[in-house]
């Protein structure tokens, strides 16, 4: 195993510590707001809601915390492009463009380079359509000329068949 796939593991494994951490201090304000509610009397409705909209809130927080596990276990077929071609473990360019692609079939560069600056947080078109280049050199994806524009898809890699 590289140095990098080492100092990676490290960083993954420090993230993941970080967000059990931020779980746990979610949960227990959820609980004690819970607490607080149960503890408020019926005389003040308006104090009531408003610790009703900050747990809904905090819940909401939760939720959102846990949702890049959701993304890493739904993109399978990107697994299997960064088994087959490890560089794109490093581009998350092109690993933004692959998963952007899963989810949403076809899309021209212009929404494709939304998805991504989504996906990344920034992304310049131009960057984008580099990478684009690459990916329809190695196989990965596909250019359709749709009559509307061309549009690019992801091209679903074959089973191995052992």
């Amino acid at each position: 195993m590289s140095e990098n796939d080492e100092s990676l593991k490290k960083r993954i494994a420090d993230i993941e510590v970080k967000l059990d951490s931020y779980h746990e201090k979610l949960d227990h304000l959820i609980l004690q707001n819970n607490n607080l509610k149960h503890q408020l009397s019926d005389s003040d409705p308006e104090l009531k809601q408003v610790v009703e909209i900050q747990t809904k809130l905090l819940n909401s927080l939760l939720n959102a915390a846990k949702m890049p596990n959701f993304v890493s276990e739904e993109s399978s077929i990107a697994d299997k492009y960064l088994e087959k071609f490890p560089y794109l473990k490093y581009d998350s360019i092109s690993k933004a463009i692959i998963i952007a692609l899963e989810r949403k079939e076809r899309l021209n560069i212009s929404q494709l380079t939304e998805e991504v600056r989504k996906e990344r947080g920034s992304a310049s078109r131009r960057i984008v359509r580099e990478r684009v280049d690459v990916l329809i050199e190695k196989g990965i994806i596909d250019e359709i000329d749709s009559g509307y524009g061309r549009q690019l898809e992801l091209i679903h890699p074959e089973e191995d068949k052992e």
